[in-house]
């Protein structure tokens, strides 16, 4: 599936100042300073048209505690929402889902323009 794909650079999400990287073929977010850092995306909630998670800016982690953890430290946690994998990542989703890549539509050639009429009218 992934065989017929070129590299490319993974893309970044900035969560709470942290950069990740999004790696769809792993389904885990990575941070980009280090790669020990990372959780999975099973690990975020699906609301169906995206997700929403909660981050602890100091341990740079999703948080895992308890409601009442939450509540004793919501001024310090980030409540993110991420729109859906089809506008976070398109073309890690179209591989993960073993479609071909997108040609895209490269000229080389400027567009010449139909009309000479110099905006008068014929």
């Amino acid at each position: 599936m992934w065989e017929n794909w070129l590299a490319r650079k993974l893309p970044e999400v900035d969560i709470a100042g942290v950069k990740f990287y999004l790696d769809l073929r792993l389904n885990e977010c990575r941070e980009v300073k280090d790669f020990s850092n990372r959780f999975n995306l099973d690990d975020l909630y699906d609301h169906g048209r995206g997700y929403i998670f909660c981050f602890d800016p100091k341990t740079r982690k999703l948080f895992e505690g308890d409601k009442q953890e939450y509540d004793s430290r919501k001024h310090e946690l980030k409540v993110n929402r991420w729109p859906s994998l089809q506008k976070l990542d398109p073309l890690g989703l179209r591989a993960l889902m073993g479609l071909p890549q997108k040609k895209e539509k490269l000229s080389l050639l400027p567009k010449k323009r139909n009309r000479h009429s110099k905006g008068k009218r014929l």
